[in-house]
């Protein structure tokens, strides 16, 4: 066989999440949560069997488009839950 005729693939390299925790400066926890909830605002990361993986160069980009220029930049809160009412049959106001 002639080895010129296939291609060579060339896979990115990726990491673990405490290496892409110690890339970003964060915790592991927070990689961890934001996999499960969003929180930290969905880090972009490969599962492999189970693992949670990250491309450094993937994960250097996603933090670029977040910077911001001012901390006075209001973040958007879910409305809360209306009161819950007590127990039993509501008293009639006279």
């Amino acid at each position: 066989m002639n080895d010129k005729a296939t291609p060579e693939i060339v896979l990115p390299r990726l990491v673990g999440v405490a290496e892409a925790a110690r890339i970003l400066g964060v915790s592991k926890s927070l990689l961890n949560r934001d996999r499960r909830t969003g929180e930290a605002g969905n880090v972009p990361c490969i599962r492999i069997a189970g693992r949670a993986l990250y491309s450094p160069a993937q994960i250097i980009a996603w933090a670029e488009a977040k910077a911001m220029t001012s901390t006075a930049e209001v973040v958007t809160r879910a409305p809360e839950p209306p009161a819950k009412r007590g127990r039993g049959r509501p008293r009639k106001m006279a």
